[in-house]
């Protein structure tokens, strides 16, 4: 089972192999790239309730 940061100060990590943490990261980029920080912090946020959801024991 893949180790979750629980650390808000840090962008969460996507777990490997998992195609909606890739997914979410996709979107994480494309806003950095954009500089919409609200839509960054967006998919933060769905990727930590990502995580939560389907990443813990």
């Amino acid at each position: 089972m893949p180790v979750i940061d629980d650390d808000l100060s840090r962008p969460p990590q996507p777990v490997p192999g998992c195609a909606t943490c890739a997914e979410l990261l996709v979107l994480r980029e494309a806003a950095r790239a954009a500089y919409d920080r609200s839509a960054e912090t967006d998919a933060n946020v769905l990727l930590r309730r990502h995580q939560r959801k389907d990443h813990r024991a």
